[in-house]
């Protein structure tokens, strides 16, 4: 039988792993319905650009109104030379998720149109709602603020069949968003979120962990000077958290 080598609500030195920058982190245990870990109150509860982590929401409202209607649903690339190599091709909604591709949602988005997107929006309470930056744009560090601690709770809507969607889209959106099993056999889906303001960075990580040592939701950001290298901040904050996760025995 295998057991964790710590408890969920073990003494982590967050500092530690967020090395300096201004970070939260929150671990939710969806079975106990309890927040077992809550890192920088503060920082949890102050809205930030959602960036790519509003991509899960986004494939939510596009699986349920069936402008997309399976993981192969595609997309022809443009021709438009674009600075990341996997955006320069014809895309699916798996690769779309997998790669984090800006103009697959440029394309939901209008389909969609603004009054459906403010409805959903404000059915999955999902931050300020606002959308006003552009229907392209609005949730790429524009408009659209959401806090960690409304993406925990939009998350636990959606791991628990609360939202206003159909059952298909929530399936379809969860099949999309799985990234890897741990060694331990902990089953990771999630989505991470960039973003960079001239100098500084934004870095986000929504998730969901599954398997032995049971089911709990991990949402956390950063912000702070940019990191050195063509690192993604979201690829960073799930590194940070995939740690974290480690070291309470749950990776």
């Amino acid at each position: 039988m295998w057991l964790p080598l710590a408890s969920p609500a073990a003494l982590v030195d967050f500092a530690h792993y967020f090395l300096g920058k201004d970070g939260c982190f929150e671990l939710y245990d969806l079975q106990g319905k309890k927040l077992v870990q809550r890192f920088n109150a503060q920082r949890c509860a102050t809205r930030f650009a959602p960036c790519s982590t509003f991509k899960v929401p986004l494939a939510l409202m596009a699986f349920d109104q069936r402008v997309l209607t399976n993981e192969h649903a595609l997309y022809r690339w443009d021709g438009t030379n674009r600075w990341n190599p996997n955006w320069n091709r014809d895309t699916s909604a798996a690769d779309w998720m997998k790669y984090s591709v800006v103009w697959y949602s440029q394309r939901i988005t209008p389909q969609l149109g603004p009054e459906k997107i403010k409805d959903y929006l404000a059915r999955f309470d999902y931050g300020n709602r606002d959308i006003s930056g552009g229907l392209t744009e609005f949730w790429l560090g524009s408009s659209l603020k959401i806090s960690a601690d409304e993406q925990l709770r939009f998350w636990e809507r959606f791991w628990t069949n609360g939202l206003p969607v159909s059952r298909q889209a929530e399936d379809l959106t969860r099949k999309i968003i799985y990234l890897e099993t741990s060694p331990a056999g902990m089953r990771l889906s999630g989505k991470t979120g960039s973003h960079v303001y001239d100098k500084e960075e934004l870095g986000w990580f929504v998730g969901h962990l599954e398997g032995p040592a049971g089911e709990y939701l991990v949402i956390a950001n950063y912000s702070g000077p940019r990191s050195p290298g063509d690192t993604y901040p979201g690829l960073v904050t799930q590194g940070i958290c995939r740690q974290i996760l480690q070291v309470l025995g749950l990776y």
